[in-house]
């Protein structure tokens, strides 16, 4: 199953995590990534995701502000590393 998103496209690139929406880009390091993929559960895996991995209140913001327009993003961002 390949990630589908309404609001936001998902490149790999050197193992970091790419997500954009028009000009708006974050970048999830490869050394987040590895940490995301160690979560035990996709409850951990949320809470890292939004206290580490995005890294800043800018980060933050636009990420919620994606998730307004995809819902269930972060559950396919969650599915996506562990396949």
């Amino acid at each position: 199953m390949s990630f589908e998103s309404s609001a936001v496209t998902l490149v790999w690139n050197q193992n970091n995590l790419i997500l954009r929406r028009g000009t708006s880009t974050l970048v999830i390091s490869a050394q987040n990534v590895q940490e995301l993929r160690l979560q035990d559960s996709e409850e951990l895996f949320n809470s890292y995701f939004r206290t580490k991995a995005l890294e800043n209140r800018e980060a933050r913001r636009v990420f919620e502000s994606w998730e307004k327009k995809d819902v269930p993003l972060l559950s396919k961002i969650y599915r996506e590393m562990l396949a």
